[in-house]
């Protein structure tokens, strides 16, 4: 451990070790005289190896110091301590994007969240002229308070150009996240490599893993450089077209078929974010319209019969008792409750699948004062009548609903049964009684 606890660093006093990488490890220390808690980040003595290494160091660190933004944490200043180099940072209570990752996936929210903040840092930073070169989620923190900041600035540069072993380990540490160019350790490196890396993070956020990964570092490597990102809406179909554009652009191998800012890429982001928005409300107004299914106001007493000519007797290990929840593949049960039920695909912004939302208990929009649905995309009505429980397919969506492996057929009505298997999308449903 380059310092103990209890020791005196220049004015500061070493109280705890909080975090550890290839390039340095991370201190919790208090200020003798200012009463206040800091970080002390101090560079691994390997990286001494390389005689101009402190040359470097000193270098941008005076440069990084010289940031002020809200959304990058802050360097109170550089110095050595028995020839060891640190930074001193500003303390932020809080965890990294890494560790809220490993907890579980984000909200849509949280995403939005943080790809504005970084977005933000990560422009200013260019607008002085000065690259990250190690965009991922570990250099990311998350407050207490809801901020939501960059670290380590620079010093991948600091690394990156050093001629010790430990430099070219470290710049194989985190694969995952870096761009085509710093792989071919391309001189020229401009904002555009940063927003491969932040392109990365945004398919991770999205998707739930980050587009290449493997046990060896070097397939990882070759992955950026010659291989085709999976699409993010082969992965799950939470991703809009829009939101999916957005991602590989960024990921483009050649830097002229990335956006060309930060800002740009944000904007793009947002504007997917909107349009998939949009998407939603013009199903939720059609479902609106559509209200019970249209052969169900016409005669609901004839489609029962209909139905039941179709499905006759019942077969097999289907049973005749009323259906009462809907399981889904992974075990969350949905009890069917109420009169009449919309079912839609997985919503991002919940947890769980399918999303299903009782009409009877629609959320009134403060703004309209008008009932609004929670569902995510209808894609079919449940509903209850004195026979038991139906399901017909919203008009439009008959491509993404399935009956025991068929395709729905529009203006149809079946009748449910236990063990009767549904398809909506990428969710799959079995009716239990």
């Amino acid at each position: 451990m380059p310092f103990k606890v209890g020791e005196e660093v220049g004015f500061y006093r070493v109280l705890e070790q909080i975090g550890q990488g290839g390039m340095a490890t991370v201190f919790k220390a208090s200020h003798s005289v200012l009463d206040r808690y800091v970080a002390l980040k101090v560079m691994n003595r390997a990286f001494l190896e390389d005689s101009d290494f402190m040359t470097r160091f000193k270098r941008e660190a005076r440069v990084v110091a010289g940031l002020d933004h809200p959304n990058i944490v802050p360097i109170y200043e550089f110095a050595e301590h028995n020839g060891l180099p640190y930074l001193v940072m500003k303390l932020i209570e809080g965890e990294t994007l890494r560790e809220r990752l490993l907890r579980g996936p984000i909200s849509r929210q949280e995403c939005c969240d943080v790809m504005e903040a970084v977005g933000r840092g990560l422009s200013y930073a260019h607008d002085q002229g000065i690259l990250h070169r190690d965009i991922k989620p570990s250099n990311i923190m998350l407050g207490n308070d809801g901020s939501i900041l960059l670290t380590d600035f620079g010093l991948a540069r600091v690394v990156e150009v050093g001629e010790s072993t430990l430099s070219h380990e470290v710049m194989m540490g985190t694969p995952q996240y870096i761009s085509p160019e710093q792989v071919r350790s391309e001189p020229d490196l401009d904002e555009r490599t940063d927003i491969y890396s932040f392109g990365v993070i945004l398919y991770e956020l999205l998707v739930g893993i980050v587009p290449f990964d493997s046990e060896s570092p070097f397939s990882v490597i070759r992955d950026h450089l010659y291989t085709d990102p999976p699409l993010p809406s082969a992965q799950t179909s939470s991703v809009s077209e829009g939101l999916e554009r957005v991602i590989l652009r960024s990921m483009a191998k050649e830097r002229d078929e990335r956006f060309s800012s930060v800002n740009e890429m944000i904007t793009a982001f947002q504007q997917a974010l909107e349009e998939g928005e949009s998407e939603v409300e013009q199903d939720q107004e059609a479902a609106a319209e559509v209200g019970l299914p249209a052969l169900v106001q016409e005669n609901i007493a004839s489609i029962h019969q209909a139905s039941l000519d179709q499905e006759g007797e019942v077969e097999g290990d289907k049973e005749l008792r009323l259906p009462t929840s809907l399981i889904t593949d992974n075990g969350i049960s949905f009890p069917l409750i109420g009169e009449r039920l919309l079912i839609g695909r997985e919503d991002p912004n919940h947890g769980f699948s399918p999303d299903i939302d009782l009409t009877e208990a629609e959320p009134v929009d403060k703004k309209t004062g008008k009932h609004r649905r929670t569902v995510h995309r209808e894609q079919a009505w449940i509903y209850q009548t004195d026979k038991g429980w139906w399901v017909e397919v919203i008009p439009g969506k008959e491509k993404r609903a399935w009956f025991e492996g068929e395709p729905m057929e529009p203006g149809r009505s079946y009748l449910l049964h236990a063990g009767d298997k549904l398809k909506f999308g990428a969710v799959d449903l079995v009716v239990e009684h």
